[in-house]
């Protein structure tokens, strides 16, 4: 019994340490704490990223001012379309002075307004540019392109209704074509702006103002 219990005591005591052990190691293991977030990185701009700055756009190169040149001086053929055209609208304003009464058809009355109306600007302009390079206008009567003779005004100042209607369309029709003549001659030869301007619009007018003419004389037969 003695030496049972000598050997019993130890191997219990061996069993129960055992035993606590194989309980201490059977707990599970207290898992290390995760590792803290961190937000995300803001990502860093290199210098070759960096938004480049927008070069200014070069100013443009200021453009030379045109230099201005002085309207030409009037030449000869200048002075002859001014001196002459003047008369020539003078003598307009007596075939149109004369419709306003004496025609029978209203177109005609209109035609012979429009026609005056023109005429009258470009009279006091060609008196300015007269007066300017002491010119004087050509003489009434003397020759010129689509001059109207005095018996023909004459005859034509005593009619009255269709027959006057008739004769003023015929003549206004040579009297065109003789504005026409003058302004083709400045354009041709001469020198000074304002002149040649002037006939280029005469020409643009005149041909319009002879179709009409035209066109209404045939409606007469």
């Amino acid at each position: 019994m003695t030496t049972f219990r000598r050997i019993a005591l130890p191997a219990l005591a061996a069993v129960a340490l055992i035993s606590g052990c194989s309980s201490g190691s059977g707990t599970a293991a207290t898992p290390p704490p995760a590792a803290p977030t961190t937000p995300d990185a803001i990502p860093t701009v290199t210098a070759s990223q960096e938004p480049q700055a927008t070069e200014a756009a070069e100013e443009p190169t200021p453009t030379e001012e045109p230099a201005v040149v002085a309207d030409a001086a009037p030449n000869e053929t200048d002075k002859t379309f001014a001196s002459t055209l003047i008369t020539h609208n003078l003598q307009a304003y007596d075939l149109t002075g004369l419709a306003a009464t004496a025609a029978g058809d209203q177109w005609v009355r209109d035609f012979a307004a429009e026609i005056r109306a023109a005429r009258e600007p470009e009279v006091q302009t060609l008196k300015a540019w007269l007066s300017e390079w002491a010119v004087e206008p050509l003489e009434r009567g003397k020759p010129m392109p689509g001059l109207i003779s005095d018996k023909d005004m004459a005859d034509l100042a005593g009619s009255a209704g269709a027959a006057f209607d008739e004769r003023f369309v015929a003549l206004m029709i040579e009297h065109q074509k003789g504005a026409l003549a003058l302004a083709e001659e400045e354009t041709a030869g001469g020198e000074f702006g304002p002149g040649i301007q002037m006939a280029n619009a005469i020409i643009e007018s005149g041909r319009k103002h002879l179709k009409e003419l035209q066109k209404y004389q045939k409606s007469l037969k």
